[in-house]
C-alpha cells in the first residue's frame, strides 16, 4: 500500500537519480541531441533584444584585424556603417557545427543585402582546420580567423557566440550557445537597421 511516506521517498530517490543522470556524460549527450532536434524544428530561436550595455557595447572602438580564407588581412574598421552578424566558432565545437547550416541558410538569403556583413570568426589555433571544415560542408558564408585574438568588446569565453552590431557600432544582440537564426523574425531584425 502506498503511503505519503513511500511516495515522498520515491520522489526523493527519483530526484537523486535524475540529478546523477543529468550530470553524467550520457545525460549531457542526450540533452545536446534534444537541443539540436529542437533547433531544427525552429522551437529554439534567438531572443531578439538581448544585448550588452555600457562600455562593452561599442564594437568598433576596439579595432582589430582578421584574416580571410585567402590570407588577406581585414580590419574591423572596414565594416563601419554596416550591420554585422558575427559568429565566434571553432571546428571542434559541436554546438557551433550544429548551428552552421542555419547560419549558412540565413547568409544565402541575405548575401545580396549590401548593408549586412557576415563575419564567421574561427578561433581554431590552426586556421587550416577551420578552412577544411567549411569547404567540406560547402558553406558559403565568409570565414575569418581571429589571429590577433578576439575583439575585447565580445566579452566571451564561450562558443558559439553570436553578436549583431548596428551600423553605428552598438552591440544590439548578444547570444551564447547554438541557435537557429534562419527565421523570418531574425531576418527582419537584421534588415531593420
Amino acid at each position: 500500500m502506498l503511503t505519503k511516506k513511500n511516495i515522498l521517498i520515491g520522489f526523493f530517490a527519483f530526484g537523486i537519480l535524475f540529478l546523477l543522470f543529468y550530470k553524467s556524460n550520457f545525460g549531457k549527450r542526450l540533452k545536446y541531441k534534444a537541443e539540436v532536434e529542437l533547433m531544427g524544428t525552429g522551437l529554439i530561436q534567438p531572443k531578439i533584444g538581448e544585448a550588452l550595455s555600457g562600455e562593452k557595447s561599442t564594437y568598433f572602438n576596439y579595432g582589430g584585424d582578421l584574416k580571410d580564407l585567402e590570407g588577406n588581412i581585414v580590419n574591423i574598421e572596414d565594416f563601419k556603417g554596416k550591420t554585422l552578424f558575427i559568429n565566434i566558432w571553432a571546428s571542434w565545437c559541436g554546438p557551433c557545427r550544429a548551428e552552421m547550416p542555419y547560419i549558412n541558410s540565413l547568409y544565402t538569403k541575405l548575401r545580396e543585402n549590401d548593408d549586412i556583413r557576415f563575419l564567421m570568426i574561427a578561433t581554431d589555433e590552426d586556421f587550416s582546420k577551420s578552412e577544411k571544415f567549411v569547404k567540406e560542408k560547402e558553406f558559403e558564408f565568409p570565414v575569418y580567423h581571429a589571429f590577433e585574438g578576439l575583439n575585447p568588446s565580445l566579452n566571451t569565453k564561450v562558443i558559439p557566440l553570436t553578436v549583431v552590431v548596428s551600423p553605428e557600432g552598438k552591440i544590439v544582440f548578444y547570444d551564447k550557445g547554438m541557435n537557429n537564426f534562419d527565421n523570418q523574425k531574425f531576418r527582419d531584425f537584421l534588415t531593420s537597421f
